[in-house]
């Protein structure tokens, strides 16, 4: 039963971390000024879209900050609920999935926060009508730090585990 409870509770709150780091992102994350062309498709101002890295770049970044610190949680919780000899197993495999459904929150809650018909309003506007362009993740592989990242920090741990093992057996 507390493995259970202990589940859920990382579940929901990797749901709940990936949500409030969604709305950080798309406070942070600059937006790229389109001008609507004579035919009737947006196009960046200055075509310049610097704007697009960045977004993505604040996206990874937020990613692997998440990811490392829920790394060193589900570690710590691993050792005290599972077996010594399990423990680093059982992080591994939660990471991985935390580290999934928490990126597709960051995501989904990125750009549904900000989100409008962007394209009901790039047909409404008459040529040369400068638009902001919502928030998109145009990388996604940016997603797969926050489980990489969580992943990295159950090897450090279990090589730091392998290390400590290592000089026990010489003394």
């Amino acid at each position: 039963m507390r493995r259970l409870a202990a589940c859920l509770v990382a579940l929901v709150g990797v749901i709940g971390l990936g949500a409030l780091l969604g709305v950080i992102w798309e406070a942070l994350a600059p937006r790229v000024t389109l001008v609507v062309a004579s035919d009737g498709r947006p196009y960046p101002e200055g075509y310049q879209p610097e704007g697009y890295m960045t977004d993505d770049g604040i996206a990874a970044l937020l990613c692997v900050a998440a990811g490392l610190v829920v790394g060193v949680a589900v570690v710590w919780v691993a050792h005290r609920i599972a077996t010594r000899d399990h423990a680093l197993l059982v992080a591994l495999g939660s990471v991985l999935v935390l580290g999934a459904v928490g990126a597709v929150a960051l995501w989904w809650t990125g750009e549904t926060v900000g989100g409008f018909d962007f394209d009901a309003l790039v047909s409404a506007s008459p040529e040369g009508t400068s638009v902001t362009a919502p928030l998109q993740l145009r990388m996604p592989g940016a997603l797969v730090l926050w489980p990489l990242s969580s992943v990295v920090v159950v090897f450090v741990v279990a090589l730091a585990d392998w290390w400590r093992g290592r000089e026990h057996d010489r003394a």
